[in-house]
């Protein structure tokens, strides 16, 4: 029943702000339609231009369609109901008046009052800042600022005390953030009782309680932040093993695996890599990380190495010259180190390799190139694999590019 009271209540108030928004809605439908057909214009433009349809039902239905969004349940409800009234407007009152939302909210439907009165009978007079103005709803009451109340707003709200400002006018001022209630004054000493989290004392007043100072008010691997009036439990800093007394590497009790105590007791990740030289198996390189290490793979360039890439090798593998501080890869075919047949092969070089191709009219037979026979009459057959050949060695070609790029 109480239920049924406050939503009656709150549909009551919401009549005249809806009422409004459906004219506003109504204008723009009558300038969305008009638009639509032909352009859009003044009253006598949509006598002449639009015809018969400028004050036809057609119209009014488009128009009605999008005078409200789908949630607004208000707004549909009160279309529905006034159906009739809207009617009567469209095809009467709008050639004699053309203020709609005075015929329509004020006079027929009696929800809202003119702007400047508020009221059942729209004979209360606004002043100020007040609230309700121009609905049958307002009570003609100031609308507060924050820490003052009453209907005139000349009162201080709770957790405020009333004091004079530079013109000495009475003025409402918050209690400090410690006082429960009431309050004398803005200090702590001035408050009647204290907020949680917070302890009465003679000297100071209302004092901020330590919670910290209370055994085991944290979890396992937590540290504890006093705040005013409270406090916050915060995760121990990796560098720590189990509890800690604060925040960060200097908080810890002990270090965890991996952490050495510092002059400055800080928890400092000990470097594994530069300690031991040899802790990675050839071919490997030494990676630190926070408390521990990693074993990387060196570069295909690399014989050993002491960090990532081709520049990060102390020696370049088979096929590869160290230049400019990198391991690079060594052309064999370029400085004709290479040991292709000159006669029927051809070098092409590969990262850290190469590689010897069959020459042109030569074909592959084991270790070898042998050269191709001639066959009688049949020149398209010997032309197709001297094509192939031609195929294969641009595949060759692009494969060594692929692998050039990776490098």
């Amino acid at each position: 029943m109480f239920s049924a009271l406050i939503s009656a209540a709150r549909e009551k108030k919401a009549k005249c702000p809806t009422c409004k928004d459906i004219v506003e809605a109504f204008k723009k439908g009558e300038e969305k339609t008009a638009k639509a057909n032909f352009g859009g214009g003044n009253t006598d433009w949509e006598e002449r231009k639009l015809g018969s349809y400028a004050n036809s039902e057609t119209r009014l239905v488009e128009i009605m369609e999008g005078l409200c969004e789908d949630s607004a349940s208000e707004c549909h409800a009160m279309v529905e109901e006034q159906e009739e009234t809207l009617e009567e407007w469209w095809f009467t009152h709008q050639f004699k008046n053309d203020d709609m939302k005075t015929w329509f909210c004020i006079d027929k439907l009696k929800v809202c009052c003119p702007d400047g009165t508020y009221g059942s009978d729209c004979k209360g007079k606004q002043k100020e800042e007040r609230s309700g103005d121009g609905t049958r709803e307002g009570t003609g009451k100031c609308s507060c600022d924050s820490g003052y109340e009453g209907d005139l707003c000349d009162e201080c709200e709770d957790l405020y005390f009333e004091e004079q400002d530079e013109n000495s006018k009475p003025k409402c001022t918050a209690c400090h953030e410690s006082c429960a209630d009431s309050c004398s004054g803005s200090s702590p000493k001035d408050c009647e009782k204290c907020k949680e989290g917070w302890d009465m004392t003679d000297e100071e007043g209302c004092k901020d309680k330590n919670e910290c100072d209370e055994e085991n008010i944290c979890g396992e691997e937590q540290y504890c932040v006093n705040n005013p009036g409270s406090y916050a439990c915060k995760g121990c800093d990796d560098s720590c093993e189990g509890n800690c007394t604060g925040e960060g590497p200097k908080g810890c009790i002990e270090c965890a695996s991996g952490y050495v105590k510092n002059d400055e007791e800080e928890c400092k990740d000990v470097d594994e890599c530069a300690e031991n030289s040899t802790i990675c198996d050839g071919g490997k390189f030494c990676d630190n990380t926070p408390g521990s290490y990693v074993c990387r793979t060196c570069h295909s360039a690399c014989e050993t190495c002491i960090g990532e890439g081709s520049r990060g090798c102390t020696k370049c593998s088979s096929g590869y010259q160290m230049t400019e501080n990198e391991c690079k890869d060594k052309d064999e075919c370029s400085s004709d180190e290479h040991s292709c047949d000159r006669d029927s092969e051809k070098c092409r070089n590969m990262p850290g390799s190469f590689t010897c191709d069959c020459q042109k009219g030569f074909k592959r037979d084991g270790d070898k190139c042998v050269k191709k026979k001639a066959v009688v009459n049949h020149e398209d057959e010997e032309e197709d694999d001297d094509d192939e050949d031609d195929e294969k060695e641009k595949e060759n070609s692009k494969s060594d590019s692929s692998e050039k790029e990776e490098l």
